[in-house]
C-alpha cells in the first residue's frame, strides 16, 4: 500500500513545477515567443498532417467519377472501335483522334504504309495502326501527341 501512497504526491509535484506545462487552451512557444518550428520534423506517413482529408476524398471521389462518365459518355458516343479495312484507308479521308477530333487527312496509300497530313507536315503511319468507329477512321492516340510525333519526324526535314 505505502508504494501507491508514493506516487500520486510524485506525480502532484512534477505537475506543480514551474513553466513544464503549458495552460491548457495555450499555444506553445520557444522563449523568444515564436512558434516552434517543425518543418524538419520526422513525421512518418500516419501524421494527420500527410493525410488526405474526408473533403480531399470526397472532391477527389466527384471529379473521379464526372471524368469516368464523361468517358462513358465519349465511347457510347463513338462507338467500339475496330480495326481499320484496307477499303476504308483512301486518299482524302479525313483520321481523327481517340476522341473524335480530325487530326489529319489521308494522302497517299502504299504497300509500306499511309500517308498522312497535318497541316504542311506529312508522315508516314502503318496501315495496322488505323482503326475505324462511329466518328470514322482513327489512330489511338490524341491530337496533342499526334502532332508532337508529326513535329519530330519532320525536324529534320
Amino acid at each position: 500500500m505505502m508504494g501507491k501512497s508514493l506516487v500520486v504526491p510524485a506525480l502532484l509535484l512534477g505537475c506543480a513545477s514551474g513553466g513544464a506545462v503549458a495552460p491548457q487552451g495555450s499555444t506553445p512557444t520557444s522563449p523568444s515567443g515564436t512558434y516552434p518550428d517543425i518543418s524538419k520534423s520526422d513525421m512518418g506517413p500516419h501524421d494527420i498532417a500527410t493525410q488526405p482529408s474526408n473533403l480531399d476524398i470526397i472532391r477527389n471521389g466527384i471529379r473521379n467519377n464526372d471524368m469516368d462518365r464523361t468517358a462513358k459518355e465519349l465511347r457510347n458516343k463513338l462507338g467500339h472501335a475496330r480495326p481499320a479495312e484496307k477499303a476504308e484507308l483512301k486518299a482524302g479521308a479525313s483520321v481523327n483522334d481517340n476522341t473524335g477530333s480530325a487530326i489529319a487527312t489521308i494522302v497517299a496509300v502504299d504497300p509500306d504504309g499511309v500517308t498522312v497530313s497535318a497541316g504542311t507536315a506529312k508522315v508516314k503511319v502503318p496501315a495496322d495502326a488505323f482503326g475505324h468507329n462511329n466518328a470514322g477512321l482513327l489512330l489511338d492516340m490524341t491530337k496533342a501527341n499526334f502532332l508532337k510525333i508529326v513535329a519530330k519526324a519532320n525536324a529534320g526535314s
